[in-house]
């Protein structure tokens, strides 16, 4: 359709102002880009905002029809520009800001006639803040929306067996996959979850053994060196006692564990499945 407003020079001062403003952010994403690739956030966040603010002239973003001319350079400068924002936020370390950025991006993902080539690692790092955070459910309605295709991508692949091996309780095969990750975007999440797998790996341990060489609780942990099996130690498990060559477990916190850990999981996947029964009712 045709702008509405009265008179021909008001139109194309308008079309004159918005072309300029699409001009604008187009280069201002071309310095987005190299900014995110290069680790300068700081640089990065505030560029963004200037795009962010010239994107209020933008009149075709979704859920608005693609009616005029500039809509299809419209939607993807701001589809590329929340694509850099959900990287940004990796980067950063920041799962309240990606999680914005990534609702912000998902109708485009949707009305988009073609995948973008980061389509695939931008929806296989959600899957992974949604396996860090246990959210399942939501994890497996993500997964319904890719095609078969998207599936085969090793960035959504990667995380479908990471919860494959959850599932089973091969935490091992979920520490080992650090190896393999598709790309360096995966690291922060890949971490947290690791995070949560050693933790959830050292409560077993100190139910199920007394004591252990502490090269054996190294390679069970899959930490790489004594000191980082120290460091670990010292900071979550003050209740351990390294005695030479020798960790042992504190009998009494081994005994309100092995009442706790079932209690705490059998709580938790109580909770799980509450939260899921509320959000598909």
């Amino acid at each position: 359709g045709k702008p509405s407003k009265n008179g021909a020079p008001p139109v194309e001062l308008g079309q004159q102002r918005d072309a300029m403003a699409l001009e604008k952010a187009a280069a201002d994403l071309a310095v987005l880009k190299q900014q995110v690739a290069s680790k300068s956030y700081d640089a990065a966040k505030s560029t963004l905002v200037g795009i962010k603010i010239g994107m209020t002239t933008f009149t075709s973003l979704p859920p608005a029809p693609p009616s005029t001319p500039a809509a299809a350079q419209e939607r993807q400068i701001a589809g590329e520009t929340f694509e850099q924002a959900v990287l940004l936020s990796v980067g950063m370390e920041d799962t309240q800001s990606f999680q914005r950025h990534f609702a912000q991006l998902k109708p485009f993902y949707a009305e988009a006639p073609t995948a973008s080539p980061l389509q695939c690692t931008v929806c296989g790092l959600n899957l992974m803040l949604l396996l860090v955070e246990n959210r399942l459910a939501e994890f497996h309605s993500e997964l319904e929306l890719l095609g078969e295709e998207e599936r085969a991508n090793e960035a959504i692949a990667f995380p479908i067996r990471l919860e494959q091996y959850l599932m089973v309780g091969s935490y091992n095969q979920v520490l080992e996959a650090k190896a393999s990750m598709p790309n360096a975007s995966f690291d922060f999440f890949m971490a947290l979850l690791l995070d949560t797998v050693r933790d959830f790996i050292a409560e077993c341990t100190e139910v199920a053994y007394t004591e252990l060489s502490m090269n054996a609780a190294q390679t069970m942990m899959i930490l790489g060196s004594r000191e980082e099996l120290v460091s670990f130690i010292e900071e979550a498990h003050e209740n351990w006692v390294v005695d030479g060559e020798t960790l042992r477990f504190n009998p009494a916190s081994t005994a309100s564990k092995s009442s706790e850990v079932p209690s705490m999981r059998l709580m938790s996947e109580a909770l799980g499945y509450a939260t899921e029964l509320e959000r598909i009712v």
